[in-house]
């Protein structure tokens, strides 16, 4: 095996899969600019991180991703909220 192996993380699993990255992981429901978990979720983003890395001692297929679901992002998770401008 030559080369650098990668990971790709990816919000993003339809337009990811048409690339066939070697691995690929899917944390689902995560937001674009959230591909770890929000700011702040340090515990969080270090178990994605964890996750996408093991995928390097899985026999994968190009093109395949592996998704996996971590309720403690959907909990916390709240949309911005727009200010309003008084005037």
């Amino acid at each position: 095996m030559k080369g650098i192996p990668t990971v790709l993380i990816t919000v993003s699993p339809e337009v990811s899969a048409q690339m066939r990255p070697p691995r690929a992981l899917y944390p689902k429901g995560f937001k674009v600019g959230n591909s770890l978990g929000r700011p702040g979720m340090r515990e969080l983003q270090k178990q994605v991180l964890r996750d996408a890395l093991e995928l390097l001692t899985d026999d994968t297929r190009p093109g395949s991703i592996k998704t996996i679901e971590y309720p403690e992002y959907g909990e916390q998770y709240e949309p911005p909220r727009v200010k309003k401008l008084s005037g």
